[in-house]
């Protein structure tokens, strides 16, 4: 994927609600101000928040709605809060600020990790439709309301696993029926994959296309396998990759 100029840009910005605040690169350190502001309610059991009003254009690729409820993972509502799209309370009323949801993050426990959040930050800013890999944005069931902890608890952030799925800007995306993503998207945390682990989740993508998304001191990169072979060069097994496309930064 190229960056993408001219009209294709002017359309995008159309459709994103928040690339039309600031400059047109993500402002990822510091809080955004405006009149349209949500409201919702942290569930500390769930790791998630309640959208208990809701105001914007936003919602239509935001959250997950469950027995006629919207949900927001916490960095959906990270985001939200970071660009002052969003004030978040707890059940005794007092604020949740970004400074306390930095350190939800950092505490690893509601099934995202920091480089995660950045890798959601990035594509969110651009434009891109994003949602956790695997759970539905839509369930009428009144039993799966409380399912979502137990969806949140097996998404364990140290495995390699697929942890998004990303959808291209979509003026008329539906959450009823979205369709498939793009690409699906793994967040990397340590060493490079190993072969067989990209087979792996490569048998496991229903034949849609994987990126993965490595985090460096707030560089974020994206890359994709075309090609895996293993030479055998001097006694030592290599990962080689051929034809592989790196992406930084310019999705």
């Amino acid at each position: 994927m190229a960056s993408r100029g001219g009209e294709e840009e002017e359309g995008e910005h159309h459709r994103n609600p928040f690339l039309s605040i600031g400059s047109s690169k993500a402002s990822s350190s510091k809080l955004q101000f405006r009149n349209d502001i949500s409201r919702a309610l942290w569930d500390e059991k769930k790791g998630m928040g309640e959208i208990v009003e809701k105001k914007g254009s936003m919602w239509t690729t935001t959250g997950i709605i469950r027995n006629g409820k919207l949900y927001c993972s916490i960095e959906e509502i990270l985001f939200l809060v970071e660009r002052g799209a969003l004030h978040v309370v707890l059940s005794d009323g007092n604020s949740l600020t970004v400074g306390d949801l930095y350190k939800k993050i950092a505490q690893e426990k509601y099934g995202c990790s920091w480089e995660a959040f950045e890798a959601y930050r990035h594509l969110k800013t651009l434009g891109y439709i994003i949602g956790r890999h695997g759970i539905p944005w839509t369930m009428k069931d009144p039993d799966e309301e409380y399912g979502i902890s137990i969806l949140l608890e097996g998404m364990l952030i140290d495995d390699l696993k697929l942890t998004f799925d990303v959808y291209l800007p979509n003026s008329k995306f539906r959450k009823s029926s979205p369709g498939d993503s793009s690409f699906l998207l793994c967040v990397l945390r340590g060493n490079p994959p190993l072969k067989r682990e990209v087979e792996s989740l490569q048998r496991n993508s229903g034949g849609i296309p994987i990126k993965f998304c490595y985090v460096n001191h707030g560089l974020v990169s994206f890359f994709c396998f075309d090609k895996v072979t293993i030479p055998v060069c001097h006694n030592s097994i290599l990962l080689c990759i051929s034809n592989s496309v790196y992406l930084q930064n310019t999705l």
